[in-house]
């Protein structure tokens, strides 16, 4: 991707107790874009968000917000320039506290820093319109919200330090299905009307296609596919790609709106020795996947995969990290 992007991650590593969770994962987010994230649990996509949330620090590699280092910057400011949206909103809140004084305490992390409780009042009741939420809510107790209602504050205290990066970690997998739809809706008008930046993380490759315009898709720790989603929906080129768009396709097509589950995938896979994390279960393995790390290149355009499948149909560039 030309040009400075808004975040860049840079061989990302995070290990845990010799375990390894992300594994060398690099890409970029532009300002304005919105990127899906897509692997099954485990995969180490939760793990990626905590970290560009700052939450936990990497291992190894780097990540940049408008090209600077976030070790650099205060906390603070990193509060300001990437804020998240939590799997289950319950548990992102203090249950004890009332929606007003939960939002007020994101104010006072903001930009404009401390405000009269006049002035908190008002942005708090124009950040529950915007979620679209009556005013009334602000007095009520975080603890007798739905869920739905929950995540909608969540968003809204998210947005209310109005940050450069809106990360989406499973904001709606706790959700009713019904419930998912609203949440979706909100999150692609909140996009449209003010401009903002996503990084949606998912196990579902169709929410995702929904949301964003550009799709990385995750498995094991490492970064198997990146591209646009229509290039990712139409032609996956990773096979770990290919079994996600069958069962987001199975998805969609159900017309009694029950979602097929997706087939069993062993979490003791082991590989060839340096070899690609999906030998075992690749159908179209070769020899020299077992024992070679495929590396992610182009097959066209924008489209990247880290298969050694590919190679043979599509003339190929190196890809630069």
């Amino acid at each position: 991707m030309d040009g400075q992007a808004f975040l860049e991650v840079k061989d990302l590593v995070k290990k845990y107790d010799g375990i390894t969770a992300v594994d060398h994962v690099s890409f970029q987010v532009s300002a304005g874009e919105s990127v899906g994230l897509v692997g099954e649990s485990g995969c180490g996509k939760s793990t990626m968000a905590r970290m560009i949330a700052g939450l936990e620090p990497p291992t190894e590699g780097w990540i940049l917000v408008n090209g600077k280092p976030y070790r650099l910057q205060s906390g603070r400011k990193w509060k300001n320039d990437i804020n998240m949206v939590f799997q289950d909103p319950l548990d992102s809140f203090d249950s004890s506290m009332t929606v007003f004084s939960s939002l007020r305490e994101a104010l006072r992390h903001g930009r404009r820093g401390r405000l009269g409780r006049g002035a908190a009042s008002q942005e708090i009741v124009r950040a529950l319109k915007m979620v679209e939420l009556p005013g009334e809510y602000a007095g009520r107790k975080v603890s007798r919200l739905s869920g739905g209602e929950c995540q909608r504050i969540a968003i809204a205290r998210a947005l209310l330090t109005a940050p450069g990066l809106l990360l989406c970690d499973e904001a709606t997998s706790a959700l009713d299905v019904s419930v998912q739809a609203q949440i979706i809706g909100l999150l692609k008008r909140l996009k449209e009307e003010r401009e903002l930046t996503y990084l949606f993380i998912s196990h579902d490759l169709a929410l995702v296609s929904c949301m964003c315009t550009r799709i990385l898709v995750m498995y094991r720790g490492r970064l198997v596919e990146e591209g646009e989603t229509n290039q990712v929906l139409t032609h996956p080129a990773h096979p770990y790609t290919k079994l996600l768009a069958d069962c987001g396709q199975a998805f969609m097509l159900d017309g009694q709106g029950k979602a097929s589950l997706m087939p069993s995938v062993p979490q003791n896979m082991g590989t060839g020795p340096g070899g690609c994390v999906f030998y075992e279960f690749c159908a179209g393995r070769k020899e020299r996947c077992g024992h070679e790390v495929p590396m992610m290149a182009e097959l066209e355009p924008g489209h990247w995969a880290a298969c050694h499948l590919p190679r043979e149909s599509y003339k190929l560039s190196r890809r630069k990290v």
